[in-house]
C-alpha cells in the first residue's frame, strides 16, 4: 500500500480551493503562452527581400514566392536574398544583401553604429528600404 502524499491531497481542497487552483494554472498557462520567442520573431516575415548586385534593383514578394538568381530588371545572375541589422540605439533597420555586398561589417544607416542583432525585414521595412513588388 502505498503511503498518500500529504502536499498534494486533491480530495482534501475544497470547492474554493479547487477553484483558486483551477484559476492559477490557467492563469499560468495564459502567461507562458503570450511570451514572444525572440528567434521566431527575428526569422518570421510576411516578405521576400531581394537585392541586385549588379543593377541595384530592390524587390519584394509574397512570403510564398522566391526569385533569383536572376534579376527581372536586368536579367543578370546577381540577385541576392536580404536581410535585416536592427539598431537598439535608435531603433532603425538596416537592410543589406544576405551575401556579396562587399560593404564590410554591418552599421547602421541612420547612426553609424555597428550592429549585430539580425532578423527578416517585414514588407512595411522592405518597402521603407525602396523596394518594389514583384510577382516573379
Amino acid at each position: 500500500m502505498q503511503t498518500p502524499n500529504p502536499y498534494f491531497a486533491p480530495a482534501n481542497l475544497n470547492r474554493r480551493q479547487a477553484l483558486s487552483l483551477v484559476a492559477m494554472s490557467a492563469a499560468c498557462l495564459a502567461l507562458a503562452g503570450c511570451k514572444k520567442d525572440v528567434a521566431e520573431e527575428a526569422s518570421d516575415s510576411d516578405a521576400n527581400g531581394y537585392l541586385c548586385l549588379d543593377c541595384g534593383a530592390k524587390l519584394y514578394t509574397d512570403r510564398s514566392v522566391f526569385i533569383g538568381p536572376k534579376c527581372p530588371k536586368c536579367q543578370k545572375d546577381r540577385l541576392m536574398e536580404v536581410v535585416g541589422y536592427w539598431c537598439d540605439k535608435d531603433q532603425h533597420l538596416t537592410v543589406r544583401s544576405r551575401v556579396g555586398d562587399r560593404m564590410g561589417a554591418p552599421v547602421c544607416d541612420k547612426c553609424r553604429a555597428p550592429v549585430t542583432a539580425m532578423r527578416l525585414p517585414r514588407e512595411k521595412d522592405l518597402k521603407a528600404w525602396g523596394a518594389t513588388r514583384t510577382e516573379g
